[in-house]
């Protein structure tokens, strides 16, 4: 016998197919935030990551620019010292050269010489003084050449010694006085003569020595 459904089946159709519907809404809803907290995780962990990368490189870059400025500092203290340990051993190799040189000056003057003023101005020494004729200044320039600390000596000027001993003017009421008598010396030339001081080779070993410590410095 056949048997007829007389209920209505197509509500319940429609019904089934709202809920599928439905469950598949909820489901690529569920799906899709997923996805989305999965998407924003990740790239949350990788911001944090950079994040810190570039923290940690910042902090290096600190601690690199004070060992730099330590290193500079340490530079400017090892110049100081260089320089310090020059100025000392050019003191050391300088300190005999004045004994040397006011002992070799006077025995450098010959006879008929005698100086009035000598002035040193760094290396270079000036004699002034009278002399009886420039032969004896030349003498002079060729003892001071000879001595092991002077060189280079030469005259600078030299002229006939006027007015060293000119006799004063006499009035008219002093003409019965007797007149100045005449000295040798009143022929004498005036004359300036300049020569250099010269550094013994411990002292140029000395002041090489400086320069090659000096120079690993340079090249750093």
């Amino acid at each position: 016998m056949a048997r007829i459904n007389l209920l209505p089946w197509r509500a319940a159709e429609r019904e089934r197919k709202n809920k599928e519907f439905i469950t598949l809404v909820v489901a690529v809803t569920l799906f899709s935030l997923l996805a989305a907290f999965a998407a924003w995780s990740y790239f949350n962990n990788e911001l944090t990551e950079q994040q810190n990368a570039n923290s940690l490189i910042e902090q290096r870059n600190a601690e690199l620019d004070t060992a730099l400025t330590e290193i500079e500092g340490l530079e400017e203290r090892r110049s100081d010292i260089i320089s310090r340990i020059q100025v000392i051993q050019d003191l050391q190799g300088r300190r005999p050269i004045p004994v040397h040189i006011w002992d070799d000056i006077p025995k450098a003057i010959p006879p008929a010489m005698y100086i009035n003023n000598l002035k040193r101005e760094g290396d270079t020494i000036t004699l002034t003084g009278l002399a009886d004729n420039p032969n004896v200044v030349s003498s002079l320039i060729r003892n001071l050449d000879a001595s092991e600390w002077l060189d280079g000596s030469a005259v600078r000027t030299i002229q006939q010694n006027i007015s060293a001993y000119a006799p004063p003017p006499q009035s008219v009421t002093n003409t019965s006085e007797d007149s100045r008598p005449t000295y040798p010396e009143d022929n004498y030339v005036e004359f300036v003569v300049t020569t250099q001081v010269q550094h013994s080779s411990a002292d140029q070993e000395q002041q090489q020595e400086a320069t090659e410590v000096a120079a690993p410095g340079d090249a750093s």
